[in-house]
């Protein structure tokens, strides 16, 4: 494919954007007036507690939607309908909760969550399983959403996937590097304004490519049922999405380390509180944004040959490739690579913290800076690894959503009881404990999915519930001895 001057001005002009910001945030950060190890890693890994509130709420908006967004929703609603937003809507009550009984207990009370859990009645062995088991489950889930930006990338400049794959994944690992936390929160902000715009120009440019109407693209699709989220006659999957979507959310945005630092890093508890909660509202305007992405593609469709692509995951690329004028692709192919790289680079920065606070601790604290990178460069190569493994399914958006809800339920089940409910879970936070949490959790999961064979987003309730009865458990009997 013949690549267009102007399309590669947009794209370039993008990248170096990005290094000059996290160019900018190094400057700021004054690295050599930072006398310890701890100062520094404030510095890197909380942003010194600097963020502001619009900071925060465009950091969680950017990371949350990715580039399963970008690429993954509109395939959801072209082979289906708008049933995917009720995760969304649950997500409301979630973030609620999450702002007003969560953050009070987390924020100013550690490096990472992971710490706080661990705090009074906790061992450093009982913290780093706990941060082992939830960095191995980020890897997984956020390899998913590695791939699917990567078909953007790669399907636009004509290369092999991996290829796509391996330099996204370059760039990210060297921006982090130079800025830290506040160069990832900074470049999240244009980050999340390019892959809005991104859906906004979809909504223009599909109609007109067609020839048609929005209007009438959007009512036919509605006619055939791809607008719908709630059948009347049987609501029950409505009231699943929506029960699904509230502890699926706490579990991803309350207890990860990857939302959570973005909340504590703020300068003010209240801050990270009307950032988290608010974020609800507008992830639900992305989402339908990007579901209408799907609708328009569906009704585009109907009139056109369908491509002969690997499956629905790959229209949406294929149709920017291919059909958006000059300029515009550029300003896509940015947008995918942004929403890409706002995931990777905030998990990377998260699993480095739980490296740094949580796995070794005791490593020399004179060598952090060179820690910081080898730590980078492993955890970027895992991801990479299961982002090529991902990259042989499809369906990508649900795989990366499931994957979290396999250990999600168990990991919000040890927060809840080691700092919501901890008066009736008396209990050390040991090797033993955190296993045994994640095993009855997993179980559950496996009954949900394998045994009853019921929705997956019930998986966090499973998850949740059997881990705390475990715990319970293991609180009375350890009480005993």
């Amino acid at each position: 494919m013949d690549f267009q001057l102007v399309d590669w001005i947009f794209i370039l002009g993008y990248i170096v954007v990005v290094f000059g910001i996290a160019i900018k945030s190094k400057d700021e950060m004054h690295e050599s007036e930072l006398k310890t190890p701890n100062e520094i890693a404030q510095e890197k890994y909380m942003a010194n507690k600097s963020l502001t509130f619009l900071e925060s709420i465009c950091s969680i908006i950017a990371t949350e939607v990715s580039a399963l967004t970008f690429i993954g929703i509109p395939a959801v609603a072209f082979k289906g309908d708008f049933t995917f937003i009720q995760i969304y809507m649950g997500a409301i009550a979630a973030r609620f909760v999450i702002a007003v009984v969560f953050l009070p207990k987390v924020y100013d009370q550690g490096l990472t969550i992971y710490e706080v859990m661990a705090k009074q009645t906790g061992l450093p062995s009982g913290q780093r399983t706990v941060a082992i088991f939830y960095s191995l489950s980020k890897v997984v889930s956020v390899g998913v959403r590695l791939f699917s930006g990567s078909i953007m990338v790669a399907t636009f400049f004509g290369v092999n996937i991996y290829y796509g794959l391996a330099a996204v994944t370059f760039m990210t690992l060297i921006y982090i590097q130079i800025g830290g936390l506040k160069a990832v929160v900074r470049t999240d902000m244009l980050q999340m304004s390019l892959f809005i715009l991104g859906g906004l120009l979809a909504h223009y440019l599909i109609p007109k490519t067609g020839g048609q109407n929005w209007g009438d693209m959007m009512t036919l699709a509605q006619e055939a049922g791809k607008t719908s989220f709630l059948n009347f006659t049987n609501p029950w999957p409505f009231i699943i999405g929506i029960l699904g979507g509230f502890l699926f959310d706490m579990s991803t945005h309350g207890v990860d380390q990857d939302f959570a630092q973005r909340l504590t890093a703020n300068k003010k508890l209240k801050h990270g509180q009307y950032a988290i909660f608010f974020s609800s509202f507008i992830s639900i305007a992305v989402g339908l944004l990007f579901l209408s992405v799907g609708s328009l593609l569906w009704a585009y469709y109907q009139t056109h040959p369908l491509p002969d692509v690997k499956g629905a995951d790959y229209l949406f690329p294929h149709f920017i490739v291919n059909y958006f004028p000059l300029g515009l692709r550029g300003i896509m192919v940015a947008g995918v690579l942004a929403a890409t790289m706002s995931v990777l680079d905030s998990t990377i920065n998260a699993l480095c913290a739980t490296s740094y606070n949580d796995i070794f601790p005791n490593r020399n604290p004179e060598k952090m800076k060179f820690y910081g990178i080898v730590d980078s460069i492993i955890w970027g190569l895992g991801i990479l690894t299961i982002a090529i493994i991902a990259s042989k399914s499809e369906g990508l958006l649900y795989m990366g959503l499931k994957a979290q809800s396999w250990t999600g339920g168990t990991l919000l089940g040890i927060f809840l009881t080691k700092l919501v409910f901890k008066n009736y879970f008396k209990y050390q936070l040991t090797p033993v404990s955190v296993i045994g949490a994640y095993v009855f959790g997993m179980s559950g999961v496996f009954v949900n999915t394998q045994i009853l064979q019921w929705d997956w987003n019930l998986n966090v309730y499973w998850g949740c519930f059997l881990s705390m009865i475990f715990l319970k458990i293991y609180s009375i009997t350890s009480s005993k001895k």
